[in-house]
């Protein structure tokens, strides 16, 4: 079972400007993943069930170098703001791979998941 996943096509990504983000290409690429939960009432329950396990999972692709970082889209950041999402940086060879990497977590098969979005990224360095 795949998720909806919408990846844009490279011609659809045309930047204003080209820049430089170091001296040295990276080994590899990065991407953004956006991921939103489902919206039925027991979408937030579905969320905390496997949260745990979900966690465990980023906890080891952040020690393999695959996750650079992650976490809990909210409604707002008040005391009663709630998560409905996710946001990802990944380093992996390929769209694909980080496809491959999400049809696999907990929130998918957990179906906290909805549908999620990759997307090209560079880190700038400053």
């Amino acid at each position: 079972m795949f998720l909806k996943a919408i990846i844009p096509s490279a011609r659809a990504i045309q930047p204003a400007r080209a820049f430089s983000t170091s001296a040295t290409s990276l080994a590899q690429k990065q991407f953004i993943v956006v991921a939103r939960d489902y919206t039925d009432p027991d979408a937030l329950n579905r969320r905390l069930n496997v949260r745990s396990k979900h966690l465990v999972g980023a906890a080891e692709l952040k020690k393999t170098g695959a996750l650079h970082l992650g976490g809990a889209l909210l409604t707002d950041h008040s005391e009663s703001g709630k998560m409905i999402g996710s946001v990802m940086i990944f380093n992996a060879e390929s769209e694909r791979e980080v496809a491959e990497i999400i049809e696999r977590d907990e929130y998918v098969t957990g179906k906290v998941w909805e549908h999620y979005q990759i997307l090209p990224f560079r880190q700038a360095s400053f």
